[in-house]
């Protein structure tokens, strides 16, 4: 059973995302709020795995309200849902930290799908946000590796890693890639945070975005 959080400062879509969680066993919705501020305050006596949170709210937005999360309580997935598909947006939240990014207008499939990714350490970009991030790649400073050439970030990896790293640009979790890899999920972990280390970076959500552009 996963317990959500939902914030959005409209009711409406409040009551739809909890009428689409209820058809699915394994997702409770255990709280609600209308800005970030509010989320905060709910935060301090509820314990979501997963908050969905819209981004553009009175008082205090899901931009921030996410970058406060992550600080106060890194242990909580935050999926940023909007209807805004603007880069400027999509890139300030996952440098946040949030963990995921889709769309309202997305079907109850890839909502619960994303959750599920969350959940399991992966990060879910929808198609229709994958080339905005990318484009907000190429001209904003990330993380320390925009000085670095694509060639260059590639020399830095071993072949290894390289194997690991195609694996998660496949969306694939450590699982997944132990299995594929024949190796175990602590070797996994390792070689993840080797890679963080190599190119400058904070998280794995970080490093998605990074590969995405280089390899």
């Amino acid at each position: 059973m996963v317990d959500i959080m939902i914030v959005d400062d409209q009711q409406i879509v409040r009551e739809g995302l909890k009428m689409i969680l209820s058809l699915h066993e394994e997702i409770n919705v255990i709280g609600e709020a209308s800005n970030g501020e509010e989320a905060l305050e709910l935060l301090s006596y509820t314990s979501p795995e997963v908050i969905l949170m819209d981004i553009k709210m009175p008082v205090m937005n899901g931009i921030e309200a996410t970058k406060l999360v992550k600080a106060k309580y890194p242990g909580i997935k935050v999926i940023i849902l909007t209807t805004f598909n603007d880069s400027e947006y999509i890139f300030t939240g996952l440098k946040n930290g949030a963990d995921g990014y889709i769309l309202k207008d997305s079907g109850s499939q890839e909502i619960i799908s994303s959750i599920k990714t969350a959940c399991e350490g992966n990060i879910l970009l929808n198609p229709k946000i994958t080339r905005e991030v990318v484009n907000a790649l190429n001209s904003v400073k990330n993380a320390g590796t925009e000085n670095l050439r694509n060639a260059q970030i590639l020399q830095l990896l071993t072949p290894r890693e390289l194997e690991v790293a195609k694996c998660i640009m496949e969306g694939k979790s450590n699982k997944e890639i132990s299995s594929d890899l024949f190796i175990t999920e602590g070797t996994v972990k390792n070689y993840v945070s080797r890679m963080l280390e190599k190119l400058e970076l904070k998280n794995r959500t970080e490093l998605t975005l990074c590969l995405q552009k280089s390899l």
